[in-house]
C-alpha cells in the first residue's frame, strides 16, 4: 500500500488573502505617481525651452525701428543715472550727517582711588579714552586736562548741593599722543599727592578737546571714606 513521502517537492498552490490583493491594487498607482513626478521635470523644462523658441521665432519676423530703440534705451539709461545719483545722495545723506558714521566720537573714562603711604595720602587717578568712531581724530593737547576739584564739608540743615572748589589741573596725555585711530584706547595713569588733610571728597573730571573743536568730558567722584578700603597694594594694576 503506497506511503505519502513527507519530502515531496509538490505542494498546493498559495493562495492570496483579500488584504494582499488590496495592497498590491494600491502600490500600482503609487508606483505611476512616482514615476510621473521624475518626468514632470524634464517635460516642463523641454516645453519651456519649445516656448521660448516658438516666441523668438514669432517676434524676429517683426521690422525693428533701431533708431527708436537707440532713442529709447539712451533715454532710459539718463532716467537710471538720475535715480542713481539720487539715490546715492540719500544713502549718503543717512549714512554720514543721519549716522553721523564719521564723526568725531570719544568715550573719556577717570576713576580714581585713595591710599596712605608713611602719613602722606595720595590720589591715584586712572583715565582711559577710546575712539569710538569711524575716523582719526588729533587732539588738542593745550586745551585737554585732568582737573581736581575738592567738596568741603557744609553745616547747612536744608538738602543742598555741596560747593566745589578747583585745585588744579594736569596734562592727560603723554609726549606721543598726538592723535587717535578709530577704536584705539589710551590710558593713562597720575599719582597724585595731597599733603593736607583730607576734605570730604574729590572730583576727577578729564576734558578731551580736538583740533576740529569737539570736546568730551567724565567725571568721578572720590570721598574719603574710601581710604580704609585701599592699601598700598592698589599702586599696582589699578
Amino acid at each position: 500500500m503506497p506511503q505519502d513521502d513527507p519530502h515531496s517537492n509538490t505542494s498546493e498552490p498559495a493562495t492570496r488573502t483579500p488584504d494582499e490583493d488590496l495592497s498590491s491594487k494600491v502600490r500600482q498607482p503609487l508606483q505611476r505617481v512616482s514615476r510621473i513626478t521624475r518626468v514632470a521635470p524634464v517635460v516642463a523644462l523641454t516645453a519651456t525651452v519649445a516656448l521660448l523658441i516658438c516666441l523668438i521665432g514669432h517676434f524676429s519676423t517683426l521690422i525693428v525701428n533701431f533708431d527708436r530703440t537707440k532713442s529709447v534705451i539712451e533715454a532710459s539709461k539718463d532716467v537710471l543715472e538720475m535715480l542713481a545719483v539720487a539715490a546715492g545722495g540719500v544713502w549718503a545723506y543717512f549714512k554720514f550727517v543721519k549716522g553721523r558714521t564719521f564723526k568725531e566720537s570719544l568715550s573719556p573714562a577717570v576713576s580714581g582711588k585713595f591710599v596712605s603711604i608713611d602719613g602722606v595720602n595720595y590720589l591715584i587717578a586712572a583715565t582711559q579714552i577710546k575712539n569710538v568712531g569711524l575716523s582719526k581724530i588729533e587732539f588738542n593737547r593745550e586745551g585737554s586736562a585732568l582737573i581736581l576739584f575738592e567738596y568741603s564739608p557744609s553745616f547747612q540743615d536744608e538738602i543742598h548741593t555741596v560747593a566745589e572748589n578747583r585745585l588744579t589741573s594736569f596734562e592727560i596725555f603723554g609726549d606721543k599722543d598726538r592723535y587717535i585711530e578709530p577704536n584705539e584706547i589710551i590710558v593713562g595713569q597720575r599719582f597724585i599727592a595731597l599733603p593736607n588733610s583730607l576734605k570730604l571728597a574729590y572730583r576727577l573730571e578729564v576734558e578731551v578737546v580736538s583740533k576740529a573743536g569737539f570736546t568730551w568730558q567724565a567725571s568721578h567722584i572720590v570721598d574719603k571714606s574710601l581710604l580704609s578700603d585701599n592699601g598700598t597694594r592698589d599702586l599696582i594694576g589699578l
